[in-house]
């Protein structure tokens, strides 16, 4: 949808689905879909009975929404957000929540604000905006899919963006967040502290951010100006971040000449 939006290039803004919400188990622990995928293998290898697999299954999913973690979904909303082409805390506020029907309303107000000014997804799709979104990949720690999806986009907004330019960015910027499937934080925490115009906020900080872009409302400078300070758990500062480069890494070598992607905020250093 934003290649789309790149290419017949008319006033768009764009209103995801949202997260769904964790589930819980009569122990307490929350659970989420890659929570269920392990149940099926400790089930398989003897390790738990049917009943618990059964437990996994009627609750790692409890709701409607894309997962709960930051899966290939949310990783795009979070981005399509960071990006501008959608209002502040469309990748965070869960499905099932009355936020999510309040930003779907606003979102139809303000489109209306776009057609009647001619601003056009080319005029927020620009270089230094895809620039903002790469960055907050790298600090989220987002899905590898995210890669293939971004330089589709970055083709269709003829925005000259390669694999080398996202090694680039990964290098120098720290992952301060680690969601679900990586860690044991789910979207909906991110939500609370301030989802991505928090995180946005804090990469600013290092001066990674450009902040006079235009996005569907304000400009991005606009958006941190009023956005909550970094936590310190869920959102980590930049000066204690979880790791000193992103979250994603390109790779070459003689089985990937061409380059390769990898999550390395979510494999284990030795790797």
């Amino acid at each position: 949808l934003l290649m789309a939006a790149a290419r017949i290039n008319i006033p768009t803004i764009f209103v995801s689905g949202g997260p769904m919400l964790a589930g819980r188990r009569l122990d307490g622990k929350q659970t989420c879909l890659s929570s269920l995928f392990e149940a099926v293998g400790q089930f398989n290898a003897g390790k738990i009975t049917a009943e618990k697999l059964k437990e996994f299954e009627e609750k790692a999913c409890p709701t409607c929404g894309s997962c709960s973690g930051m899966y290939t979904a949310n990783s795009m909303n979070c981005l399509t957000e960071a990006i501008g082409m959608g209002l502040p805390f469309n990748g965070t506020i869960p499905a099932v929540y009355a936020g999510r029907r309040r930003l779907a309303k606003t979102a139809g107000e303000r489109v209306m604000y776009l057609l009647e000014n001619d601003i056009r997804p080319k005029d927020i799709i620009t270089k230094k905006s895809f620039e903002n979104a790469l960055t907050c990949e790298m600090a989220l720690g987002c899905s590898s899919n995210t890669v293939l999806h971004l330089l589709a986009i970055a083709y269709e907004a003829d925005i000259p963006v390669n694999i080398e330019v996202i090694d680039e960015i990964s290098k120098k910027t720290p992952q301060i967040c680690k969601l679900n499937p990586a860690g044991k934080i789910f979207i909906t925490d991110l939500n609370e502290k301030g989802g991505i115009p928090a995180v946005m906020k804090e990469l600013s900080k290092k001066g990674i951010i450009n902040t006079d872009c235009l996005t569907v409302m304000g400009t991005v400078g606009d958006r941190i100006s009023n956005a909550k300070d970094a936590d310190g758990e869920i959102i980590h500062t930049v000066d204690n971040p979880l790791r000193q480069d992103g979250g994603i890494a390109i790779l070459k070598g003689n089985l990937a000449p061409e380059g390769a992607v990898v999550k390395q905020g979510a494999v284990a250093p030795e790797m």
